[in-house]
């Protein structure tokens, strides 16, 4: 064979990996994938964590906007904690229930469809005194104000027919909350409701209409503020806060008999 010509040999057969080679193989992809889904689980969580703060935050922006002078403002009768709360049950219960919300609130409204029947039967056989803390801090929410609209008229209600009629009139709301963006019930609605839980009359419209108890509503947001709330629904029990899993309607009775 001349020397400035290479010999060309056929490549040899090749050799197929041990099975020593296979497993750590296998292991290798194995972990690769399992890093890949922590990485997508931390980024899921700390969206989730990113919105939660987010609202939270909206929530304190808004309630500290909205604070204003109410000196002299007019307060509903039938409220208690200076007026910026509405108790339900005898006083004397083992326990307490304390409820803050927002009538514009999704999560409060399935929150009451869920468990509101039984606040109102822990309230009724003396297991709990249920205190809502109302608030108005979703106004834009809605094109028409309706968290304060809403609060007003729930304040109108408790002035002119008491607590339980607060509660009920509050569960008619929840049951008919307009979607978010859009408009919510109108003056006429909202006395309609009031009439259905016994607050009628010419005073029960005016105060409607004329939304006499406005500056209330941004006493009872700011009063929220101030108990350390920020977000909604936040239920209480004896003044520990309640887990998601709790307020389900067996979780919260269980919860309030075992404390009480």
């Amino acid at each position: 064979m001349p020397t400035d010509q290479l010999a060309v040999q056929a490549p040899g057969p090749r050799r197929r990996p041990t099975a020593r080679q296979r497993i750590a193989a296998r292991r290798a992809e194995e972990a690769a994938r399992a890093v890949a889904a922590r990485r997508r689980r931390s980024v899921t969580t700390g969206l989730a964590v990113a919105a939660l703060l987010a609202v939270a935050i909206a929530l304190v922006v808004v309630v500290q906007s909205s604070r204003t002078s109410s000196a002299g403002a007019a307060v509903p009768a039938n409220t208690v904690q200076g007026g910026t709360a509405i108790a339900v049950g005898d006083a004397g219960a083992p326990v307490t229930l304390d409820v803050y919300e927002d009538f514009q609130c999704p999560a409060c409204a399935e929150f009451e469809t869920r468990s509101g029947t039984t606040l109102a039967e822990l309230a009724a056989d003396g297991s709990a005194q249920v205190v809502h803390h109302p608030m108005a801090f979703l106004d834009r929410a809605s094109s028409d104000r309706f968290s304060t609209r809403a609060l007003n008229a729930a304040g109108v209600v408790v002035d002119a027919a008491g607590p339980e009629a607060y509660a009920r009139f509050a569960g008619l709301l929840y049951a008919r909350q307009p979607a978010e963006g859009g408009a919510g019930l109108s003056d006429d609605e909202l006395i309609a409701l009031a009439a259905e839980v016994g607050a009628s009359g010419p005073a029960v419209e005016r105060g409607i209409r004329e939304l006499v108890y406005e500056d209330w509503t941004r006493t009872a947001t700011d009063r929220a503020s101030r108990d350390g709330v920020n977000q909604t629904p936040t239920v209480l029990l004896d003044g520990l806060p309640l887990d998601f899993r709790q307020l389900q309607p067996a979780a919260l009775a269980a919860a309030v008999r075992a404390a009480g």
